[in-house]
């Protein structure tokens, strides 16, 4: 899929659908799901690209923006 240029990998995805399900989500979780393949690099490009914010909520954890929610849906 690509999205303002950039493609998402099968990792990104995974990790929207994750979010997108889930709302709120800490990397641990994701690894657990997904293994450690790739979860740290797809969360910062997700987050350079909008998709995903970094918030503080009993240590740090994932949600999926507005924007990432479009994305997958394919809207945007």
């Amino acid at each position: 899929m690509i999205v303002g240029g950039s493609s998402l990998s099968d990792v990104d995805r995974r990790v929207l659908d994750i979010l997108a399900n889930q709302l709120l989500v800490n990397k641990t979780e994701l690894v657990r799901k997904l293994g450690s393949n790739g979860v740290g690099t797809s969360l910062d490009k997700l987050m350079n690209m909008g998709f995903v914010d970094k918030v503080e909520s009993l240590g740090i954890c994932y949600v999926i923006t507005q924007q990432g929610i479009r994305a997958i849906k394919g809207d945007s």
